[in-house]
């Protein structure tokens, strides 16, 4: 199985102006999308969402947090068909193998974790 690093992290934060200015001005994360509920930050294969609390955009139902992790696509399939087996809560999966796929499982503490193929064929597009 392979797991090649975090993809994505989504923070709630109470000042997105605040937040936007520690990640981007101190820590150096570009800001590649922003609108007045979240701001996208990317870093080589990855990338940072700081979203307002309360906000009413994606990952809403996600828990406490959002994360997810590049995987390859065979691992993609073992975690696929071992959540299938679990009996638990999955969005997915989604998407085509060989363009990047998704699938959403809910952790025992009700944060929302995601395997995605999405960044071995590139940076998506915001």
């Amino acid at each position: 199985m392979s797991v090649i690093g975090l993809e994505e992290i989504f923070l709630d934060v109470a000042d997105l102006d605040k937040a936007v200015g520690f990640y981007h001005e101190l820590v150096g994360l570009p800001v590649v999308m922003r609108n007045d509920e979240r701001a996208y930050l990317q870093c080589d294969r990855s990338h940072v969402v700081l979203q307002v609390e309360d906000h009413g955009g994606r990952h809403r139902g996600g828990g406490p947090m959002h994360f997810s992790f590049t995987v390859t696509e065979d691992t993609f399939d073992e975690v696929a068909d071992r959540a299938a087996k679990a009996n638990i809560f999955t969005r997915g999966p989604m998407g085509s193998r060989g363009k990047g796929r998704a699938l959403f499982m809910l952790d025992p503490d009700g944060n929302e974790t995601e395997v995605n193929t999405r960044y071995l064929y590139g940076v998506p597009k915001r």
